[in-house]
């Protein structure tokens, strides 16, 4: 039997905007950007993702898929790949070190017990790190570094000898994997006061100075406005450009709307804008002699040799690509790969800077911490008779596969999601998500969740706590006039017409949502095959529906005719509501609440 298309249209189009943009859950899984050696041929990151796909507390440092330093906190490579740099934390304080990469020998140059200036709003989870962006010179006998407080910049010797600090009274260095140092040991960094605390406003500009510290001088002047501003700026090796980017438009202009990456010569001549839209251009990196410049638009990795137009040498569609490092030689592009509108990463790619030869150099699969929950509600717990989703990383590669026919298939382009060892019906694989249904008949426990493949691999272990009910909507994220609405899947009663601002909802108006969570329903239902519509499938235990903080009434709770596992709610518009956008919260009897939906009433 074939899935009801029109159904599809009308309900489940909030799922499946959720596989396209998938969120991390848990510990989130992270990968620390790639950095490249000279030649492209080895690459170095950090990830808490092991080989085997057993996630990890902290970020440990690879080489390859070689482990070589555990508790990193940014990486970066010398130019021969001999020696990987990085920054770390430890018992006794945050540090820099390097390692031999034909040895595995590990040597920490130095550790910072001073502390830095944190940020005054900091999430219960983030790690801030004070020591950050280490970069080693092209010989690795320095390594340069930085620290969060004022007179950030330090060398040190790749001994542990003369640590120095250089005399700039703030600045920022690029990411550790962009190049800073020139190999005639010319440093480029960009600030905004690098003399001493000014009352005047000014500009983050771009400035370059000795390794010492000495003869600092500035490339950019881009005035008095603070809200203009350069960054990550990255220098050739051969120390005659620099590129970075910035949000300048000229002298005495606003600043831009979009970030373009620019460019000039170490000289302070020849300043340049090097792109422009459609969207922002960021994360540039240069190759050894100034000539390919790679950088990230539009969500894919562009290339830039001037005065040759940019060229996009990749074309994910259901990832993104991110912090891309181009090899000295300019053949080799690295870059990090994760979801689309997310900042997290889950694999390491690595392409040429002509578009061929994409490879995936670190892909382990795993599904997140805590990542196996309700479909509808991002930390609901499953609950039978529902949809479940686990998130994770790797699934399948830059595809989305769905189920086309009923019954629901056990396996979806080759991958399966277990439950205590027994697949699950499959609605759909993406390379971050992966949506099943949960039979009605599931035990109300703590169950392990698993992941197996067709090559005959699997992912570790999940566990996840199985409860009566979790009701929530499904959402879909809506841009209005550049705010994010989150839309609940709530419908004028008998159209396919949403409850949004466009078609706004009156007292006494009846409602159609649906989402998922509900629970057993009478007669019980079996999993993977549609719900039939005589006899409906009640729910058995009824949600209180609130729209704002007002009750609303509550017509039917049940299973959605023609669909498996998504369940229908009506109800009727409260009274005494003023126009304007109000969430949709469904409460169940065990005190589980769903409710990150919205609708628009007038």
């Amino acid at each position: 039997m074939r899935i009801l298309s029109v159904a599809l249209l009308l309900i489940a189009a909030p799922a499946f905007s959720q596989i396209a943009s998938p969120v991390f859950l848990g510990p989130v899984i992270n990968f620390l950007p790639p950095a490249l050696d000279g030649s492209g041929h080895t690459i170095a990151f950090g990830s808490t993702v092991d080989p085997n796909g057993t996630v990890e507390d902290t970020n440990n440092l690879y080489v390859g898929a070689m482990k070589l330093a555990p508790n990193v906190t940014s990486v970066a490579f010398t130019s021969d790949g001999s020696h990987a740099v990085f920054t770390d934390v430890v018992t006794s304080g945050e540090g820099v070190g390097t390692v031999d990469t034909s040895t595995g020998t590990v040597w920490r140059l130095n550790v910072d017990t001073q502390g830095c200036v944190r940020p005054l709003v900091v999430c219960a989870e983030c790690f801030f790190a004070c020591v950050a962006t280490p970069h080693a010179t092209t010989d690795g006998g320095k390594v340069l570094f930085a620290v969060r407080r004022n007179q950030p910049f330090l060398v040190v010797n790749a001994d542990g000898t003369n640590l120095v600090q250089l005399p700039v009274y703030s600045g920022t260095l690029a990411p550790a994997p962009q190049r800073v140092i020139s190999a005639n040991g010319l440093v480029v960094f960009t600030s905004s006061a690098p003399s001493g605390p000014t009352f005047a406003a000014s500009a983050t500009d771009v400035y370059v100075m000795n390794l010492d510290g000495s003869n600092v001088r500035n490339l950019t002047q881009f005035g008095t406005n603070s809200a203009v501003f350069a960054a990550i700026a990255t220098i050739s090796a051969d120390a005659s450009t620099v590129v970075f980017e910035s949000n300048y438009a000229g002298n005495a202009a606003p600043p831009a709307q979009e970030t373009e990456i620019w460019a000039v010569q170490t000289d302070g001549t020849q300043l340049r804008q090097l792109t422009s839209g459609p969207g922002a251009a960021t994360s540039p990196s240069i190759s050894a002699d100034g000539k390919t410049v790679v950088f990230m638009q539009s969500r894919q990795i562009n290339v830039l040799q001037p005065p040759a137009a940019p060229v996009s040498i990749t074309s994910f569609r259901y990832s993104t690509p991110q912090s891309p490092m181009i090899s000295d030689d300019g053949t080799r592009v690295a870059f990090l790969v994760g979801p689309n509108n997310s900042s997290a990463a889950g694999a390491v790619y690595e392409i040429n800077s002509d578009g061929t030869n994409l490879q995936a150099v670190y892909a382990p699969r795993a599904i997140n911490p805590r990542g196996v929950v309700s479909a509808a509600g991002l930390a609901l717990p499953p609950s039978p008779g529902g949809l479940v989703t686990a998130y994770g990383i790797n699934f399948t590669s830059d595809t989305i596969a769905s189920a086309g026919e009923f019954p629901l298939p056990r396996v979806v382009a080759g991958a399966s999601l277990l439950m205590t060892g027994t697949p699950l019906p499959m609605l759909s694989v993406s390379p971050w998500q992966i949506n099943a249904q949960l039979p009605q008949q599931t035990p109300m426990q703590t169950t392990g969740f698993q992941v197996t493949f067709a090559d005959g691999t699997a992912t570790q272990l999940e566990p996840a706590g199985i409860v009566t009910v979790a009701p929530d909507l499904f959402v879909t994220e809506i841009d209005r006039s550049g705010n994010t609405v989150f839309q609940a899947a709530a419908f004028h009663a008998g159209t396919a017409i949403p409850v949004d601002d466009d078609h706004p909802a009156q007292a006494g108006d009846l409602l159609e949502m649906y989402g998922t969570g509900l629970g057993a329903t009478a007669p019980p239902e079996p999993a993977a095959q549609p719900s039939p519509a005589n006899p409906v499938a009640h729910a058995t235990l009824t949600p209180v529906v609130l729209v704002g903080d007002v009750q609303a009434q509550v017509l039917f709770a049940g299973l959605t005719p023609g669909l498996a596992g998504v369940y229908q709610v009506n109800i009727v518009v409260p009274g005494g509501l003023t126009p304007g956008r109000y969430p949709v919260t469904l409460e169940g009897t065990n005190g589980n609440q769903g409710g990150l939906g919205t609708i628009a009433v007038q």
